[in-house]
């Protein structure tokens, strides 16, 4: 799912360490500007700035920062996320504030101006001898210590001493401690499988999906898994019934418009990115009928002879 573009940065390859990029992910407008007028007061008052702002503002709208380096594939498909070993100083070279959902990461201002959400082909770490692995090598518990690692922690030591930089509240901490947790999990239960998240292009349908699905996270906010599923699944028993009984185009436009938006639902509960989600089915059953069939052959209803 290519969804990356070109854009001219007026910060050139790179935000210092200390700074956010000037090109920051946004499902809905302003959702991640922190100069803006949402902006946050940590401890004592004091306004939240760098990484640590950027790290609440994520957990806000359902995502998680981590500090690392992004690397794009030569087809700018998909990114390689560089993360340091636990306890190792510094940083990867070209470490930032990078927001992850699911499978996929948001590269802003990176070297070359690529810029957009692109599926995560692996995640690797920078060993304390410097050398680079990737991590799908690895027992779950460890991609899991790396990834904990990299987020609220690592980017606290990527602020530094800042002037008039605030704290987090205990409160806030509990919210991006709540984020990773939910995220970084499934994360790193995925293991070697990153690969498999390439999925076809789906350029500016990706951008407007996912802001659908902000705004869904908007209205709906996030349940708790069990009931928002029952919920899901009542409202697809509901339109099955509607269409076995030949029921009208009103009513079945209800029931499939509630199982479309509680599907946008379940993935704002699960921490995931929906278009990355609909591309991966879709490019799936695209391969598969090209591998059967060698050509597009949709489905077609079966007309009954005369």
């Amino acid at each position: 799912m290519t969804t990356g573009s070109r854009k001219t940065s007026s910060r050139g390859t790179g935000a210092a360490a200390g700074e956010l990029p000037t090109d920051l992910p946004t499902g809905s407008p302003g959702a991640y500007n922190p100069y803006g007028a949402d902006v946050r007061e940590g401890a004592d008052g004091v306004p939240l700035t760098g990484a640590v702002l950027l790290a609440l503002l994520a957990a806000e709208h359902a995502d998680v920062c981590v500090i690392g380096a992004l690397t794009a594939d030569a087809a700018e498909a998909s990114y390689e996320l560089c993360l340091a070993a636990p306890d190792r100083n510094p940083f990867p070279v070209g470490a930032r504030p990078v927001v992850v959902r699911g499978t996929v990461a948001y590269g802003g201002d990176l070297p070359g101006g690529l810029t957009g959400w692109l599926p995560i082909r692996c995640i690797s770490v920078v060993e304390h001898d410097g050398s680079v692995t990737d991590t799908a090598g690895r027992v779950e518990e460890e991609r899991l210590a790396i990834l904990r690692e990299a987020g609220l922690a690592a980017a606290e030591v990527y602020d530094g001493p800042q002037e008039g930089g605030g704290r987090l509240t205990d409160v806030q901490r509990r919210v991006v401690r709540a984020a990773e947790e939910e995220t970084l999990v499934p994360l790193a239960k995925a293991g070697g499988r990153l690969a498999e998240t390439f999925a076809g292009a789906l350029g500016d349908e990706a951008v407007a999906l996912r802001r659908i699905q902000e705004q869904c996270r908007d209205l709906y906010g996030r349940l708790e898994p069990e009931r928002a599923l029952a919920w899901a699944l009542e409202e697809l028993g509901e339109l099955s019934q509607a269409m076995r009984r030949d029921e009208s185009t009103v009513r079945v436009e209800e029931e499939l418009g509630q199982v479309l938006v509680w599907a946008l639902c379940l993935a704002n509960i699960t921490r995931t990115d929906a278009a990355h989600a609909f591309a991966k089915g879709f490019t799936a059953e695209r391969d598969r009928q090209l591998r059967k069939h060698g050509a597009i052959r949709p489905y077609r209803r079966e007309v009954p002879s005369c």
